[in-house]
């Protein structure tokens, strides 16, 4: 549907990341911009309100009526029964879904640099932006968190390039393949293939299917950065009989013969800040890289981003490879909120917070802390969340990675009815796989007090989880310091 400047689209779910983000693009593009969800929170609420953007809640038929859009947007939570979906299907207004809506307005005309993979897709894409808008390329972009070192999540930009966050979850609830298909890649990020999304996804071949769809979809494979040190790229390249005709990636620096690699790594020593990283770039010289950003997972989102850099000079759509403004650029980005994210220190007693939820995600966190703090007791809390951590297939691989913290504090995890009960996740089964350093709580507020009663001088306390973890996070700070005062 062709659209112009000053019609009516509506964006019925418009309270999620991704549909808050594409409804500030659609309204920077000059449409008239309204939206509907059940409830809306912190900060998507906030951002959507700076806007200005009118949102009507909670659900209702009534609101279509109101609003009269000439397009209707749809998120992906949104299924067959819902009410206000069934009277948009009853009224004949055209509809769309957001990838594709990203597809047929923004990313048309743009070269589009897509960021895929199992893990470190908001972090890569959030990298490879701000280093763009640093050197000066202004580059459009979406992004599905919150980077602190950017206004928001989005903007139309003015450069040719447009990073987008290429997730594999489905598109809508009339469009089962994944949101990335519709996002027209010039340049593609393969960071890492799991099994993940067991909600929807069969297995891990459901998911190669899709990727290989996307790699497809690419005229020029050179223009595939692709982390050649992870097993599930390596795999499907292989399989695809594309390993030599790929921009490999060796984020381990363990294959030989790709054309960027991470030759050394080196974690901040007492009193240091940055992570220090030694790449050999794509002409074969090497170059030293500092970063705020912790762990191996955040080197290897470094080696793909300069990778990327480079195969987009050497396509001729850049002028130029500023090696020196791009290694200040990673060196001053500060990262997105709720990766690795220090809360608060209290009494010597470090509280970070992490987005974590998947098993590989926990484990190179966990070690990362470690790395970061070797000489202290690391507590970690656990909230299984999203719609795979709920369901036990991960169950052992989860223990495996919790197991490498001194102790570990397992939250509530809610029963979805939809998960048969044999499928679901047992956390009190998951803390008697971990042993004696875990428990399982069955109300987060239990779990607060347990750490608190635990928690001491020196140690570092870890809060991960895809959800809210009921707010604890955020005020054991307070009740840390009550505690250590004797109010």
């Amino acid at each position: 549907m062709k659209l112009e400047k000053g019609d009516r689209v509506y964006f019925m779910g418009i309270g999620g990341t991704g549909m808050a983000s594409v409804a500030g693009l659609a309204q920077e593009a000059g449409f008239e911009v309204s939206g509907s969800d059940a409830n809306l929170y912190p900060p998507m609420s906030t951002m959507l309100d700076s806007l200005g953007i009118k949102v009507h809640t909670p659900y209702d038929a009534k609101n279509l009526e109101a609003a009269k859009p000439k397009l209707v947007v749809v998120a992906n939570a949104l299924s067959r029964g819902h009410a206000e979906l069934e009277a948009l299907l009853a009224s004949g207004i055209p509809y769309t879904s957001f990838p594709a809506f990203l597809g047929d307005h923004f990313l048309d005309k743009r070269k589009s640099i897509v960021v895929s993979g199992t893990h470190g897709k908001t972090t890569t894409t959030s990298i490879i932006t701000f280093v763009l808008l640093q050197i000066g390329w202004d580059p459009g972009y979406l992004i599905g968190g919150i980077p602190r070192d950017l206004p928001q999540s989005f903007s139309l930009g003015k450069g040719p390039l447009f990073a987008i966050e290429g997730d594999e979850y489905d598109t809508a609830f009339f469009d089962k393949n994944s949101k990335f298909l519709h996002y027209r890649p010039k340049y593609l990020i393969l960071n890492n293939i799991e099994f993940d999304h067991a909600d929807i996804f069969k297995d891990l071949a459901a998911i190669e299917k899709q990727f290989t769809d996307l790699i497809n979809l690419m005229p020029d494979k050179k223009a595939v950065i692709a982390n050649v040190d992870d097993p599930g790229v390596e795999k499907l390249l292989r399989q695809l009989n594309l390993s030599d005709k790929v921009t490999a990636v060796a984020t381990k620096g363990l294959n030989a013969n790709a054309s960027v690699k991470l030759l050394d790594l080196k974690a901040p020593k007492a009193g240091e800040v940055y992570w220090k990283l030694k790449i050999q770039l794509g002409d074969g010289q090497t170059a030293l890289f500092n970063t705020t950003l912790a762990g191996p997972h955040n080197a290897a989102n470094i080696c793909e981003v300069i990778a990327c850099l480079w195969q987009i000079y050497k396509a001729g759509d850049a002028p130029d490879f500023p090696l020196q403004k791009i290694a200040k650029a990673i060196e001053q980005f500060q990262g997105v909120q709720r990766r690795l994210d220090k809360l608060s220190s209290v009494g010597d007693i470090e509280i970070f917070e992490d987005f974590a939820h998947h098993p590989t995600a926990v484990k190179v966190v966990i070690e990362s802390m470690r790395a970061l703090y070797p000489e202290r007791r690391l507590l970690v809390a656990f909230e299984p969340k999203n719609a795979t951590s709920r369901r036990s297939i991960f169950m052992k691989e989860f223990a495996n990675s919790l197991a490498l913290a001194d102790q570990v504090f397992i939250g509530a995890c809610s029963v979805d009815q939809r998960i048969p009960s044999e499928d679901r996740m047992n956390t009190g089964e998951m803390a008697r796989m971990i042993g004696g350093s875990a428990a399982a709580f069955d109300d987060n507020e239990a779990l607060l007090n347990s750490l608190l009663k635990t928690a001491k001088s020196h140690d570092t306390i870890l809060f991960m989880s895809s959800g809210s973890f009921s707010g604890i996070q955020y005020r054991i700070g307070d009740r840390l310091s009550a505690q250590i005062n004797g109010v």
